[in-house]
């Protein structure tokens, strides 16, 4: 049956090519990507993924028996894992729209995790002002026209959004500078945490897509957006009550994040800002997260409430060859939207779940300065980042009290053949 079923399929394609519904027309197979090598200094630990080469944020202090922080020692390393590959093929036409694909990868993983890793893969259909494409590649609130110009790979966590997921967009041109851009997009690689740890199942089990629609205005010298996204998980499909009964429960958390965003270029000068309002984003590696609001006793049904941070972050620019840059970034935990019932006994004990829920706020200072010949490339980026770490105060919102401050110093180079 199966071999039947394939058989068709065949079949029908080729009967749909020599209709001349599907055609190939001039197709193409490009290759881009670069090798680099980069050498990182820091002066003390940090909360990094992909062995240290993408930072996010100087770990919190942990004291020894003399008092003296553990993590505040310094360390130097020399990578090349940052080396991508992509390759597009286009040139397919289906009936009166150009499809492509896209495929890139990575060697970003080396002795943490796997040292080849999927960055996009997704299918393009292009239309004369509609644009649909389905597959893995940046989640709709990165906004690819503006994002931080950083010599780091982390893009300007943790102050920008660093998320590739599975998803189906479509852009369409209301005029010749306006695009409206909506999506639906499935967690997997980056995913929410909860009570199985980090996890895209919190989503899958919520059954319901997390759905994007922006705005995006454009000219020769403006990019201006605004955005708004909305998104449902589901922490638990059963409770535990006091007698170790089980029951079944389909309590949900629904957050959304409100983004604005613009982009200003002149001559060699450029100047781009972005600023977010989001609840329970810490899947794109933001601090971020949920706390269980209530629960009853006797069933363990739990309510839950999200942590609510701002993001904002200003890069300017200015050269070609010779490029000197700045960033800066700003973030802020305004604690949960409703109060934590302290009756509660989970509540009682502060059952959070996300990524650094106890962080107040954080600054970073980035310069750098880009000498670029050809396809040569070399970079210098010193970066100072600092974190208020503290407590939760469970009366107040879990908003964080008692905070004492720690910094990171970084001083990247990096060398580069883009191809």
């Amino acid at each position: 049956m199966k071999k039947l079923v394939f058989l068709f399929l065949i079949l029908w394609s080729l009967g749909a090519t020599s209709q001349d519904f599907l055609t190939k027309r001039g197709m193409k197979f490009e290759l881009s990507g670069f090798v680099r090598n980069d050498f990182i200094f820091d002066s003390r630990e940090n909360v990094d993924a992909c062995d240290h080469l993408l930072e996010l944020l100087p770990k919190e202090p942990f004291y020894d028996s003399n008092g003296e922080d553990i993590y505040a020692h310094p360390s130097a390393h020399f990578l090349n894992t940052f080396t991508r590959f992509g390759t597009r093929f286009s040139g397919l036409v289906l009936g009166s729209s150009k499809v492509s694909a896209y495929v890139e990868v990575d060697f970003t993983g080396g002795t943490a995790t796997n040292s080849l890793r999927f960055r996009h893969a997704y299918t393009l259909f292009e239309w004369q002002k509609t644009k649909l494409l389905f597959g893995r590649t940046w989640h709709p609130a990165f906004i690819e026209k503006v994002y931080p110009g950083t010599l780091n790979e982390n893009t300007g966590l943790p102050f920008q959004v660093f998320n590739r997921s599975p998803q189906l967009r479509v852009t369409h041109q209301l005029d010749d500078h306006i695009d409206l851009i909506a999506a639906a997009v499935y967690q997997f690689k980056y995913s929410n945490t909860g009570p199985n740890g980090k996890s895209y199942e919190y989503q899958r089990n919520a059954v319901i897509p997390n759905l994007h629609a922006q705005l995006q205005y454009y000219n020769a010298n403006w990019v201006l957006g605004a955005a708004f996204d909305w998104k449902t998980i589901q922490p638990r499909t059963y409770t535990t009550g006091n007698n170790n009964e089980m029951y079944k429960t389909n309590e949900k958390l629904s957050t959304f994040a409100l983004i604005a965003y613009l982009k200003y270029t002149k001559d060699l000068f450029e100047f781009k800002a972005k600023t977010m309002y989001g609840q329970n984003v810490c899947e794109s590696l933001l601090p971020s997260g949920y706390a269980v609001a209530s629960t009853n006793a006797s069933t363990g049904a739990e309510t839950y409430t999200p942590f609510n941070h701002t993001y904002n972050w200003v890069n300017i620019t200015y050269g070609k060859e010779w490029k000197v840059g700045l960033f800066v970034g700003y973030l802020k935990n305004f604690g949960t939207s409703d109060a934590i019932d302290l009756n509660s006994y989970a509540a009682s004990i502060g059952m959070m779940y996300g990524f650094a829920t106890n962080l107040d706020m954080a600054y970073k200072i980035s310069p750098q300065l880009i000498y670029t010949y050809k396809n040569f490339m070399f970079g210098w980026e010193l970066s100072l980042t600092t974190a208020a770490y503290g407590s939760n105060d469970l009366n107040d919102k879990a908003k964080v009290k008692d905070t004492g401050n720690v910094s990171n110093f970084r001083n990247m180079m990096s060398i580069a053949y883009n191809f």
